[in-house]
């Protein structure tokens, strides 16, 4: 005979009314249970990332623009000193470019030089002659005639601001042009270059406490996520310590709730064996119905405690791969007889190619038997239950459906709640065991009324079973009572 330890007709509609219903709810407000690596270190991991990105594209931004700055104070400072010498130019004829040694013109480029470490030559430039003066390996200025400049070819790009040039230029000179127009109205081209490594040297300079602050205030916030990580871990392990002791106390608090129901419920099985103990002493003829009698009762008082163990005991069986096809076909040959003395037949629609899945056995199969028997005592009057298995989004469904009474609206939330039956008969726990071996296959579990009349009960499994990490394993004993 098979073992209906797992209850029967939970969920079928019927006229009788509901046994008590206990609802555990001490046992449901503490049930949070931490993911440290999904809940806790990726989230600050990812926290940390976003932060040092922000810093970097923050940084980089504000370095850049201080950058700009820096180099548009520079060009202004240089352009200031050099303006008079342009503007000195800009009166003197063509003729008188040609630079003789202690003239005006030659002490005043010559005070520019010494002003501007970073100048390395200055050229004057008309459409007949030009002059150039540089400084030599020896730190001497020289001064010698130069290409005029109808025969000159510009070595900068006036297409960008001096600022930009400075940077974006790869050339060893960095070079600043005055066009300029001389008492005789004609052009005159005015260039000074200037040692581009001494001039970024200068800029680098005002850069440096930007730079030390940026690492500085990026490291600082580093290390507080940091700190605030390990500070939530230590909290969260001292939480879980003390959640673990109100765990066993609410634990306790209701399996004496549920204890105290079965015992109410064994009460009536155990009042009728003692009638029948009783009533073979008074009727010794009748010993054959009286023997019939105790042993129902026997076996009704069996699935009681069956349920009960079952409900409260943990499922340690082990993880095997599963082939779904197979374990659903013979779910369906131990259901048939079942079915078929409800006058129903068992339709199975299993998928092709479906994959070997990590479960409990022995578990998942009575999971299912009890779903399927439930269905076959639905109500259904004819035809089949069916049984559907399929693949979905990296899970493995399985759905049984009937054609009966369906469930009513204000019990749709209660079905999978332990001791809550609407049958005379069952004790209540079959679809909370179910529920619970769905968990443990970190599943989950639906059910609901179909259009048309019936129910629809949806076990949804993962096909990868989530693995504890190897570092949780100690951390969770250390919270064990």
């Amino acid at each position: 005979m098979l073992p209906l330890w797992f209850g029967v007709g939970e969920i079928s509609a019927s006229g009788c009314p509901c046994r008590p219903r206990v609802d555990l709810p001490l046992s449901r407000m503490i049930r949070s249970k931490f993911a440290i690596t999904r809940l806790i270190i990726f989230p600050y991991m990812a926290l940390l990332m976003l932060y040092f990105l922000m810093i970097g594209v923050g940084g980089g931004w504000l370095f850049f623009n201080v950058r700009a700055v820096e180099s548009r104070m520079l060009i202004d400072q240089l352009l200031e000193d050099l303006n008079p010498l342009a503007e000195r130019l800009s009166k003197v004829d063509s003729g008188d470019f040609v630079i003789s040694a202690n003239s005006p013109l030659d002490t005043h480029i010559r005070k520019v030089f010494a002003d501007h470490p970073a100048l390395r030559g200055v050229f004057l430039r008309d459409s007949e002659v030009g002059v150039e003066m540089k400084v030599t390996a020896t730190g001497e200025i020289s001064n010698r005639t130069a290409a005029p400049l109808s025969r000159y070819q510009s070595r900068t790009r006036m297409d960008l601001s001096a600022e930009k040039r400075l940077h974006a230029e790869s050339d060893a000179l960095f070079l600043l042009r005055f066009d300029l127009t001389s008492a005789q109205e004609k052009p005159v081209q005015l260039e000074f270059s200037f040692d581009r490594a001494a001039l970024l040297t200068r800029v680098d300079k005002g850069l440096d406490s930007i730079r030390r602050a940026i690492v500085w205030f990026g490291l600082a916030g580093g290390v507080s996520i940091f700190v605030a990580l390990v500070i939530t871990l230590f909290a969260m392990r001292r939480t879980q310590q003390i959640e673990s002791h109100f765990q066993e106390i609410y634990r306790r608090a209701a399996m004496t709730d549920i204890a105290a129901e079965l015992v109410h419920d064994l009460r009536n099985p155990l009042m009728a064996l003692r009638t029948n103990v009783k009533a073979l002493l008074l009727s010794p003829d009748q010993t054959r119905e009286i023997v019939d009698e105790l042993d129902r009762d026997i076996m009704t008082l069996n699935d009681k405690l069956s349920g009960f163990l079952k409900l409260t005991r943990n499922h340690e069986d082990p993880f095997v791969p599963t082939d779904i096809g197979s374990l659903v076909q013979d779910v369906g040959r131990l259901a048939e007889p079942m079915v078929a003395e409800h006058g129903l037949t068992l339709q199975l629609d299993i998928a092709d190619h479906l994959p070997r899945l990590q479960l409990q056995q022995l578990a998942m199969r009575d999971a299912l038997l009890n779903v399927i028997i439930n269905a076959a005592q639905s109500g259904q009057k004819q035809g089949a239950i069916e049984v559907q298995v399929r693949t979905g989004n990296n899970t493995i469904i399985f759905i049984v459906q009937d054609r009966g009474s369906g469930i009513a609206a204000k019990h749709l939330p209660h079905v999978f709640d332990a001791f809550f039956t609407t049958k005379s008969e069952g004790n209540g726990l079959g679809l909370a065991i179910v529920q619970r071996i769905v968990k443990a296959h970190h599943g989950k579990i639906h059910a609901g009324n179909r259009e048309g009349g019936g129910v629809r009960v949806v076990m949804t499994l993962p096909l990868q079973k989530q693995e504890v990490p190897h570092w949780w394993k100690p951390l969770k004993k250390n919270f064990r009572t």
